[in-house]
């Protein structure tokens, strides 16, 4: 074997150790696609929305949701299947803040989120997540999920489901 041939081979070989080194590097910063909540729909029986001094709260009778406060009110079928389909199958893409200071920059800060607390049959909580409207995408939403201070970035936009009014 020549001298340029072994001097290639070492070339190459170092050439293939950085490109490993770089797709660990990049594996590590890339986004994971993880389900918000864990809940089945069926365990879910009443919900809270809250918008500043605006809140409303659904309740299922075993048959039918209706809002709490206004029993001749039933909310139509497909309406709550839509919700439920996109609420509870949305999930969270790219951690955007670790910084409880940037909560309200990023829309679910307490005064500047939307709360969604999911409750079963007796009124305990299943799942709370603080929605906000993204500004550097419309397509998705960021959430705070609990009480954690991290916030992410959504794979779908859900905050206008949240609407009180």
């Amino acid at each position: 074997m020549g001298k340029n041939m072994k001097w290639l081979l070492i070339v190459l070989g170092v050439l293939v150790v950085l490109f490993g080194i770089n797709q660990l590097k990049q594996s590590s910063l890339g986004s994971s696609s993880e389900q918000v909540f864990e809940i089945e729909r069926d365990d879910i029986f009443s919900f809270d929305i809250s918008q500043g001094e605006e809140s409303i709260s659904l309740v299922y009778n075993g048959e039918n949701w209706f809002i709490d406060g206004n029993d001749t009110l039933v909310v139509k079928e497909h309406t709550m299947n839509g919700f439920f389909d996109r609420v509870l199958k949305v999930k969270r893409t790219s951690l955007v803040s670790k910084n409880q200071n940037k909560w309200d920059k990023f829309n679910v800060g307490d005064s500047t989120g939307t709360p969604l607390n999911l409750k079963d049959h007796n009124g305990e909580s299943l799942g709370l997540i603080t929605v906000g409207k993204s500004a550097a995408e419309w397509a998705s939403s960021n959430i705070r999920i609990g009480d954690e201070v991290e916030v992410y970035q959504t794979n779908e936009n859900i905050s206008w489901q949240l609407n009180t009014s």
